[in-house]
Formats: structure tokens, C-alpha cells, sequence
């Protein structure tokens, strides 16, 4: 429930929000580094800050405050709960449907396309395909919106035995 109020809040109070999507997605590929520093309690609150000032000179004036407050209130560690919320918002605000594709191996362009083409005319949505490979699907699942489309080999066996 923090990552919600905090993403409303940084949602509702950052004046270009497709900005500050692309500060916090810059931010986020630091997550794994910075953690430690920013979640330490050794190192005090005006340090942090400057960590944050001196690692990512280019963010905004306005997302570096927001920075600061999840700094001042010890909630670094709520960082990714708050990323995720701020994703949903921003896309649910700009009609994008985010999509996990699953297969064994990586898909062509020309496979791509068709599942967005597909995805886009089901959805009526722009469509953000995550592609994640695994190696444990033969075949593709599209998971969305709490849906899932699998056309997987154990899915279509699954089927067969629920016929017969």
C-alpha cells in the first residue's frame, strides 16, 4: 500500500510524467547498487542525498525531491512496490496494456508483431510486450491483465485430457 501512495503521489505532482518514467526506469537500473548504500543506516540522510545528487546529475529538480522524501522517510526499500505502481498509472493514464510473453526461446520480429497485432485488437490497447524467455515452455503463454493465453504443449495435453 506504500508503493501505491507514493506512486500517486509522484504521478499526481511531476509535471511531465513520461519524464519522470524514464528518470525512475534509469534510476531502477541502479536499483541492485545503490540498495545497500541508500538503505543503510549508517550513512545519513544528507549523504544520501548526495549520493543521489552526484549519480544522476541529469534527473530532474522534481524527481530528486521525490527522491529525497522516500530517502527522508526510510522507504528506499519500498523503491520497486513504488516503480511498479508508477508503471501501472502511467500506462493505465496512456492506455497501454503491459504483457509478459513466456517461450523457450527468443521470437522473431515477424512473431512479435503478430502477438502485438493480436494483443492491440483484443485489448484495444497499445501494447508493451515483455518478452522472458524460458526454457521450461514449448510454446508461448501471454499473461495480461490478470488473463493468460497459453498455447503451450503442457496447456494443449492439458485440454486433450479434459476432452476425452
Amino acid at each position: 500500500m506504500i508503493g501505491v501512495e507514493y506512486a500517486k503521489s509522484l504521478y499526481e505532482t511531476h509535471s511531465d510524467t513520461k519524464v519522470c518514467l524514464e528518470e525512475f526506469k534509469l534510476l531502477m537500473n541502479f536499483y541492485d547498487e545503490l540498495s545497500p548504500l541508500l538503505k543503510s543506516p549508517g550513512i545519513s540522510k544528507l549523504e544520501k542525498h548526495n549520493i543521489i545528487d552526484k549519480t544522476f546529475k541529469s534527473l530532474s529538480k522534481d524527481f530528486k525531491c521525490f527522491l529525497y522524501v522516500v530517502i527522508d522517510n526510510d522507504r528506499f526499500n519500498n523503491l520497486k512496490e513504488i516503480y511498479t505502481e508508477f508503471v501501472k498509472l502511467y500506462n493505465e493514464a496512456n492506455n497501454i496494456a503491459s504483457c509478459d510473453c513466456y517461450s523457450s526461446n527468443k521470437l522473431s520480429e515477424k512473431e512479435k508483431k503478430e502477438i502485438i497485432k493480436f494483443l492491440e485488437k483484443e485489448l484495444k490497447k497499445e501494447i508493451e510486450l515483455n518478452e522472458i524467455v524460458d526454457t521450461s515452455y514449448i510454446g508461448i503463454k501471454i499473461v495480461y491483465n490478470n488473463k493468460t493465453i497459453d498455447y503451450t504443449l503442457e496447456s494443449r495435453i492439458n485440454n486433450m485430457r479434459l476432452s476425452i
